[in-house]
């Protein structure tokens, strides 16, 4: 409290009127004005070009609206959304997609960051976490770009197959439709997200010695002490991988638009890229807010289910 605001407070304690009312939530605003005139801009930016495009998106979703004339249809853009074939398999896709996703996200950052947290010496550790990060340098474009050369029918894997005599299992990977899916999730391989294994570090780092000597006093060693001990502390950054990993997933669509455009056929087709079909190519733009507008209903809930249960295990730890 400011010493103007403090000044004023025993001067009313003094006089014997009530002070309570210097509590209200409007007082502590006009006595803050100036931090908040400072936010302002950057609030003034977010209702404008994130609140705003939202409610507008989910107030054309009741219209036919290619742009310029909108049409008012009820609820007849979010009916064909369900029986949307293309969603149908839209959402088939990214339903395996998403468990695949969660799997990787799950396991090999968390080895990774294991791994390096386990390291003895520090200089290496710090060696080992550059190089582990460096990758993330280079632009997202330049890296989808290169894995789409690799699936080409000419492309690395195919050379190496020919190379060790598989000729016969050779093919364009992302032209076949019965291996388009898998060959996008095999991208990245081994898997290794920098950011991710980055948070996954900072919680192992964040345990506190005390505890992982103990464990060992008790003779929690090896694997044992990892899924007993460790693992079990780092469960607020789990959880915040998973809620980001369902986001991800969800809204993604621009690896699945330069690799495959969701071809061959609608075997790659997913909802984020329906969203862009339908707006872009098709000029419905009343469909794709329809679209948006229900990945925003199942993404802000799942958002809040892992808050809940976040805070649940932060009030258990206390």
């Amino acid at each position: 409290m400011t010493k103007t605001t403090q000044s004023s407070v025993a001067a009313e304690r003094s006089s014997g009127e009530p002070v309570a009312r210097h509590h209200s939530s409007w007082y502590r605003i006009w006595a803050s004005r100036r931090l908040y005139l400072l936010i302002l801009p950057g609030f003034g930016g977010a209702l404008l070009f994130q609140y705003y495009p939202f409610l507008t998106a989910f107030y054309r979703s009741f219209f036919s609206w290619d742009g310029r004339n909108a049409y008012w249809v009820g609820l007849n853009n979010f009916e064909f959304f369900i029986s949307d074939p293309r969603l149908m398999i839209a959402w088939v896709n990214i339903g395996k997609l998403l468990v695949w996703n969660l799997f990787v996200t799950m396991t090999v950052p968390v080895m990774v960051a294991y791994l390096i947290f386990r390291l003895t010496n520090d200089r290496h550790r710090y060696i080992f976490r550059v190089l582990f990060v460096l990758p993330i340098v280079v632009p997202g474009f330049v890296n989808i770009i290169l894995w789409r050369w690799f699936f080409a029918n000419q492309g690395a894997i195919n050379i190496v197959l020919r190379g060790v005599g598989l000729d016969a299992i050779t093919r364009p990977w992302l032209g076949d439709p019965n291996t388009a899916l898998y060959a996008l999730m095999f991208m990245g391989f081994p898997w290794v997200s920098s950011v991710t294994m980055l948070i996954y570090l900072a919680g192992f780092l964040g345990i506190p010695k005390e505890v992982l000597d103990a464990a060992v006093v008790d003779g929690a060693t090896g694997l044992k002490r990892f899924f007993k001990v460790e693992l079990p502390l780092i469960r607020g950054q789990l959880k915040l991988q998973v809620v980001l990993t369902f986001i991800g997933t969800l809204q993604g669509f621009e690896t699945v638009l330069i690799m495959t455009r969701g071809g061959p056929g609608f075997s790659t087709q997913v909802p984020g890229l329906r969203l862009y079909q339908a707006a872009i190519l098709d000029a419905d733009l009343g469909y794709a807010c329809a679209i948006g507008t229900v990945l925003f209903v199942i993404i802000f809930g799942i958002t809040m289910i892992n808050q809940h249960f976040i805070k649940g295990s932060q009030a258990l730890e206390q």
